[in-house]
């Protein structure tokens, strides 16, 4: 198994690389249809989607805890496709969600600016003006969904293994370099199926505890090794600590759970 994570400015070409890449290197494929289903099958809603997908939410959005489920069910999603088999994201800051994943070769595709101006003419078959309005607007709400949901800079080097301009190469050479590198990956990635498998349970207990169950715990976090899952966390009564580990201890994959959660009673009034 390994995955291949794709950042692209409009007009780069990168859209067209990542299907080369999905047909001949036999690869599942993340596009914005599939990753909508997915979604919507933990509970976000069609309005949730279109308000974040790529896009940076308003200023009042921010403080909605709203985002914080949006990301929780989005790496859930991301971690289970990729769990599916070798496969190709393109973006959703799949570079940021699979940085810390062996066997994950982050790419980013860029190309100068009077060329991607050039391409979207043509695609769009529009004007100067309007190309430029619409690759602006696109680089600001890519920008602004990693800075809102990450707090990175989308365009920082040090997040990608291999960063392409298409500005000089072919959409061709650029496929045949990533595969070069998808392929070398390949061989060395030998931890990446069990990090990836723990990455997916922790999420799945996290999205299911705060999002489905709508259990009050707060400051949770969960990590996951082979099975054994550590909680930590507060809560406002011992009966709901039992309660959280119980569910817990009964989800697939769960082994063995081991409670860091504290009782930290709450106080109405003065």
């Amino acid at each position: 198994m390994a995955i291949i994570t794709l950042s692209r400015e409009m007009g780069s070409l990168g859209q067209d690389i990542a299907r080369i890449l999905e047909k001949e290197l036999h690869l599942n494929y993340l596009d914005k249809e599939s990753l909508e289903l997915m979604l919507t099958d933990y509970g976000i809603t069609e309005a949730e989607v279109e308000k974040y997908d790529e896009k940076k939410p308003s200023f009042w959005t921010s403080f909605f805890p709203e985002k914080n489920r949006y990301l929780h069910v989005l790496k859930t999603a991301a971690y289970n496709f990729a769990r599916k088999g070798p496969c190709v994201i393109v973006g959703r800051g799949g570079e940021v969600l699979f940085q810390n994943v062996p066997g994950v070769l982050k790419v980013r595709i860029i190309a100068p600016p009077e060329q991607r101006l050039e391409r979207i003419k043509q695609r769009f078959n529009c004007s100067d003006r309007q190309a430029k309005h619409i690759i602006e607007h696109s680089d600001h709400d890519r920008s602004g969904f990693h800075k809102m949901f990450f707090n990175i800079p989308w365009d920082r080097p040090d997040l990608y293994d291999l960063v392409i301009n298409t500005g000089f190469l072919s959409v061709a050479a650029a496929a045949a370099l990533i595969k070069d590198a998808f392929n070398e990956m390949r061989k060395a990635s030998v931890e990446e199926e069990s990090k990836l498998k723990n990455l997916c349970l922790a999420q799945e207990i996290i999205t299911r505890i705060l999002y489905t169950e709508k259990l009050p715990i707060r400051f949770l976090e969960v990590i996951s090794t082979d099975g054994v899952v550590l909680l930590k966390g507060n809560a406002g009564t011992k009966a709901l600590i039992d309660s959280c580990q119980q569910m817990v201890e009964e989800m697939p994959g769960v082994k063995e759970v081991v409670s860091e959660l504290y009782f930290e009673p709450q106080y109405v009034g003065s």
